[in-house]
């Protein structure tokens, strides 16, 4: 949030805020200008080596988004680069960036990769320098979520967004507002940041054709999560909805009770929602229908993550049959949040209601 703030209140910081407090915010705001630069400038010579390679290859989130909404790639804070690559390009993507110099501490050459991809979403890949960090992703959610976001064939839809030298690999604004707000409710979005980049997004030079989005979203099973993301950018960053999307919203009184724990995280921050087991329950509610949340629970118990596989620790025979013990596992571990989850009181979501 540091730069937003130091772009758009800079006469009311000036003037309001104490002068260790502005002074502070200069400083975080340069150290993230110096930083955004050195992840713009890494990103465009990974981007060339992947295309170089014959791999198609889309930056989510980071500089390229910042370009894209805020036209600099310093209005949002990264701490590393965020790559999207096509699953079955993945094998050649890790032997692009070892020849970078990334490495993860893995072999991927045997069986791990392809184990690691059926679990996983993203795979960690460190600079030799230890200054960089570049996540590898196939998805942009893990498995169980049921978003498959080659379902909007982006590949071939990309376009490009140009910063100085710079040319950014970018979705189109419909494409990217979906992705956006499909991350943010896998993070139950715990930074207002987040929600910023859906509101700068909407009020951009080129913002997205809301009719298609919630059509992109019917198709891939997300229209809750797309509503829930306008919704949260209306009432916390200020962006206009057209009346369309207002209909929507009051014909889906979940989206509200949604809103309101997203607002209780937000408001309980320093948080790690990624670490609270009663996520899962967060995401059945978002689910668009009955059947959604079906499938979803499905998944969520037969789709072991890669730390969890463990067939050792049953015998022989029974490891072929490891996944049919998650459901244990995860009642085990996250039965009593859940369920105290399911206790707390639902209250009432007044001010959520369209203006």
């Amino acid at each position: 949030m540091v730069p937003l703030v130091c772009r758009t209140l800079p006469g009311v910081l000036k003037e309001a805020a104490p002068p260790a407090v502005v002074s502070r915010l200069r400083g975080l705001h340069h150290s993230n200008t110096a930083r955004s630069l050195l992840l713009a400038t890494e990103l465009t010579r990974v981007l060339h080596a992947l295309e170089s390679s014959g791999i198609s290859a889309c930056p989510f989130k980071g500089p390229a988004l910042s370009v894209m909404i805020y036209g600099d790639p310093a209005c949002r804070q990264s701490k590393d680069l965020d790559i999207l690559v096509p699953g079955q390009t993945l094998r050649r993507a890790v032997k692009v960036l070892g020849s970078l110099g990334y490495g993860s501490g893995r072999n991927w050459d045997g069986p791990q990769l392809s184990a690691h991809r059926r679990t996983e979403y993203e795979a960690v890949f460190a600079r030799r320098d230890g200054k960089l960090q570049v996540e590898l992703q196939w998805a942009v959610v893990p498995a169980y979520f049921g978003f498959d976001h080659e379902e909007m064939g982006i590949w071939s839809r990309l376009e490009n967004r140009a910063w100085g030298a710079m040319n950014f690999p970018v979705l189109p604004p419909e494409e990217t507002l979906l992705m956006l707000c499909v991350h943010g409710a896998k993070h139950l979005w715990c930074k207002l940041g987040w929600v910023c980049d859906v509101a700068g997004l909407l009020e951009s030079g080129t913002p997205p054709d809301l009719l298609r989005s919630l059509e992109l979203a019917g198709r891939c099973g997300v229209t809750r999560l797309l509503l829930l993301g306008l919704l949260l950018a209306e009432r916390l960053a200020g962006a206009r909805l057209p009346q369309e999307v207002w209909d929507r919203l009051e014909a889906d009184s979940r989206i509200a009770v949604l809103a309101r724990r997203v607002l209780d995280i937000i408001a309980k921050t320093p948080v790690n929602p990624d670490a609270d087991p009663a996520r899962y329950l967060f995401y059945a509610k978002s689910k668009d229908n009955r059947w959604d949340q079906l499938l979803f629970a499905g998944r969520l118990l037969s789709t072991l993550a890669a730390g969890e596989w463990n067939p050792s620790a049953l015998p022989d025979i029974l490891a072929p049959f490891y996944f049919l013990f998650r459901p244990l596992h995860m009642a085990g571990r996250h039965g009593e949040p859940i369920l105290r989850a399911l206790a707390r009181k639902k209250g009432t979501v007044p001010f959520l209601k369209a203006r």
